[in-house]
């Protein structure tokens, strides 16, 4: 796990390449073991290690045979032993690193050297010979990838602020509308004009006389349904197929020269990540990460401590006070981009906990929610499955269905209202046009897959794991098990006895407790009252602050702000605000200078 950055001028000498060095500095928080750089005259590739597998020899650039093909890479190939069997008959290999392997399937198999591959990555390979630069992004989008390209210099970086550099880009207000409109920014597009997103599954070409084309080698595409309901014994083979796919892809994830840890809440996805690998490595005890509240509604940690105890873990809980919600702005400053959820300041807390504790490497449960319809937004679509002469909601686009029962967006009006101006570019119009084949429900989860997960919840995972100099790997962001979630029956996702995620319940059953087995689905947040109302909301959203920010209309903001904050949405959206604006001040403030190693 590491941090890239670069800067190529493929049909002239690169001016000044070693400038980016003070670039590098910045990242020295997602490689805090070494660095190393190649240099020619068209191009300079930088890199910092976070230290994971080779510790002692695997340093990089990575460089094939005969130095022709240089590679660094942030991320993992999990299955880079099977690779490097397949390879070695052809290929000398120069390190244990799981990276190499790429290089010499780039030289086995051009564009397609991906296509085997599992794990995440975001990586630049330049090939000498052939003078072609290619950047490219995991299935899942798990590791992003920052890109821009001027007079003639292609520039990319793991994240925005070695892209940034000594003056912030003007804001992109179609980003702010998109932020508004759906709670974060869906790749391409990032907050700065001119600096772009590399989207999940693709791969950027550069080739001489400047030809610069986006290629997408894999795609989140759920199947279209059947429209019947399986018996209790096919159900039963589904969910033991699924319970053997996402063992398999925690199995992929354990391997580490570094200790290793787990999150753990009360939900099903966790919890099954956690039962999945503590089963694996027994008898080594595993060590659990549990964050706790003071708010017993929202607490998780009791039922935490019981999945733990099953599994003889050591367990640590990090409790989260008011009293820390004004680190919103420092929070924010290491994720570089807005996005509205309040599970930004329990998530670093909980980072911070395990980075404390010694361990490098962490597994978690993101993705369940998104591949198996675990959120009650979902209830609605299921119902419409259960029940087809139920209608299908009018003149509502897909899109706006899926935005339909989400509490942090703003409604196309309001979003106007904020902004002053229509800036719905249509840009999701040919998603939209590939979910027409689909139900309500696959519909729904095409959006989760190709928007949320890359953007909202991968981008907050990474950034502020690697914030912590930390490791983070997410089994359910296997593609294998996303492609399997694809074809299971929509039925069997949502039924009357276990609700959201049935076949997930069902699967793991054998393995948890009744107590998350059975609990509903309950988003892991801090309470919202904390950013919605009290000093945060007062000093970033004043009319003053708001009007210096220059992002929305002062008016517009306190006319929500009158708005009675007992409904939960009013609290939501307002929080988006609060968001949006501790988003621009922290930028303001990185350009004081390099941020310091993040480790607590």
């Amino acid at each position: 796990m590491c941090g890239i950055l670069g800067a190529c001028s493929i049909d002239s000498n690169l001016p000044s390449p070693l400038a980016t060095a003070a670039d590098l500095d910045r990242l020295v928080h997602r490689g805090p073991d070494s660095q190393g750089w190649h240099v020619d005259r068209n191009i300079v590739l930088g890199f910092r290690r976070l230290a994971i597998i080779d510790r002692a020899g695997g340093g990089q650039p990575l460089y094939n045979e005969d130095e022709q093909i240089v590679l660094t890479i942030n991320g993992e190939v999990y299955n880079h032993g099977e690779l490097r069997r397949r390879l070695e008959n052809t290929h000398r290999f120069r390190s244990r690193v799981d990276g190499e392997v790429l290089l010499h399937a780039y030289e086995r198999d051009g564009l397609g050297f991906l296509d085997d591959a599992v794990g995440m990555w975001a990586f630049a390979l330049w090939d000498r010979r052939d003078r072609r630069l290619v950047l490219g992004r995991d299935r899942a989008g798990k590791k992003p990838l920052y890109w821009s390209f001027r007079d003639g210099v292609l520039r990319w970086a793991s994240e925005l602020r070695a892209l940034v550099g000594d003056g912030l880009p003007p804001v992109d207000r179609h980003a702010l509308h998109d932020y508004l409109r759906f709670g974060y920014i869906p790749s391409p597009r990032t907050p700065w004009q001119g600096i772009n997103k590399l989207p999940p599954g693709h791969l950027l070409v550069l080739e001489p006389g400047g030809r610069l084309r986006l290629h997408r080698y894999w795609a989140a595409t759920p199947r279209p349904d059947e429209g019947r309901t399986p018996d209790a014994a096919e159900a039963g083979r589904w969910a033991e197929e699924l319970r053997g796919h996402l063992d398999e892809a925690v199995g992929t994830r354990l391997e580490s020269e570094v200790p290793m840890g787990f999150l753990l809440s009360a939900g099903l996805d966790s919890a099954s990540v956690f039962a999945l690998g503590a089963r694996r490595l027994a008898p080594v005890a595993v060590t659990a990460f549990t964050i706790g509240f003071a708010e017993r509604d929202i607490d998780e940690s009791p039922v935490a401590a019981e999945v733990a105890d099953r599994y003889g873990a050591r367990h640590v809980v990090r409790r989260v006070g008011e009293d820390e919600a004004a680190s919103l702005e420092e929070v924010l400053g290491w994720v570089e981009e807005p996005i509205s959820t309040d599970a930004l300041l329990p998530t670093d807390r909980v980072f911070r906990s395990v980075r404390g504790e010694g361990i490098v490497t962490v597994l978690a449960g993101e993705g369940g929610d998104e591949l198996f319809a675990g959120y009650r937004k979902f209830d609605r679509a299921c119902h419409w499955l259960r029940d087809r002469s139920a209608g299908g909601g009018g003149l509502l686009s897909p899109l706006q269905h899926y935005l339909l029962d989400e509490e942090f967006v703003f409604a196309p009006g309001e979003i106007r209202a904020l902004l002053g101006a229509d800036l719905d570019d249509g840009r999701f119009a040919a998603l939209e046009r590939e979910a027409e084949g689909l139900d309500r429900l696959g519909q729904m989860l095409l959006f989760e897959q190709r928007l949320r997960l890359p953007d909202r919840i991968n981008l907050r995972l990474d950034k502020l794991s690697m914030a912590r100099s930390l490791e983070a790997r997410a089994p359910f962001m296997d593609h294998r098990l996303i492609e399997f979630a694809g074809r299971i029956p929509r039925r069997l996702l949502h039924d009357d006895e276990l609700g959201e995620k049935a076949i997930l319940r069902r699967a793991m059953a054998p393995l948890l407790p009744d107590s998350v087995v059975r609990r509903p689905k309950a988003p892991f947040r801090a309470p919202d009252r904390w950013f919605a109302a009290g000093p945060a909301a007062d000093a970033l959203l004043s009319p003053q602050a708001v009007a210096d920010a220059g992002l929305v209309d002062p008016d517009e903001v306190a006319r929500l702000r009158s708005c009675s904050l007992a409904d939960r949405g009013a609290r939501e959206r307002l929080y988006s605000l609060v968001v949006l604006h501790a988003w621009l001040g922290s930028a303001r403030k990185a350009l004081d200078g390099a941020p310091a190693i993040a480790l607590g």
